[in-house]
């Protein structure tokens, strides 16, 4: 067996694919700055922990706090039913989904559907999102070969936390703002 004579399945994408793909980004964008823009970008937490989060680790934590943050913002445009978006679907995923929320777009006679992979990434540590666990490759692809239109966005959330002690309730309170984001 050569490899020249190997036959491999082509994939060939639609004609909008490419504009597809980026219609959908700037509509994630919009959503998101939004939010940032009406303040509807804090994430209230509240601990009794004596320091607060580890914010060393934040990002261990704070990736599914922003994947819940994600799916919220996204449902509340999916319940406004002639929502300007076009929303019309959205999916939570399971742990080893191939995404962690897919989205689905209303377009004259069709849709448009997207799986988005929601990523945390402090905006006050150095190193984070630098090696972020992303889904593997493999995997992308081979959705791909087997639907040439399979769009994949990764969605890197920037936050910070902030917080401090309650004398009130002896609790920590923590935000966790939305600063910033990314989509590719």
């Amino acid at each position: 067996m050569k490899y020249e004579n190997m036959i491999f399945k082509k994939p060939i994408e639609s004609k909008n694919y490419e504009s597809d793909s980026k219609n959908v980004i700037a509509i994630i964008k919009d959503i998101l700055q939004e939010r940032i823009k009406d303040d509807n970008n804090k994430i209230i937490i509240n601990t009794n922990l004596k320091y607060g989060l580890p914010l060393e680790n934040i990002n261990k934590i704070a990736g599914s706090i922003i994947e819940a943050w994600c799916y919220e913002v996204f449902s509340k445009i999916y319940d406004i039913k002639e929502n300007k978006y076009q929303l019309i679907n959205i999916e939570a995923q399971s742990r080893l989904g191939i995404a962690d929320i897919v989205l689905q777009f209303k377009k004259p006679n069709s849709h448009i559907t997207a799986n988005v992979d929601v990523k945390a990434t402090a905006e006050d540590i150095k190193s984070s999102g630098k090696s972020p666990n992303i889904t593997p490759f493999s995997r992308i692809r081979t959705a791909y070969v087997e639907d040439p239109d399979f769009m994949f966005i990764i969605l890197s959330i920037k936050h910070k936390v902030y917080s401090q002690k309650n004398c009130n309730t002896n609790l920590i309170d923590s935000i966790m703002e939305i600063v910033g984001y990314n989509c590719l």
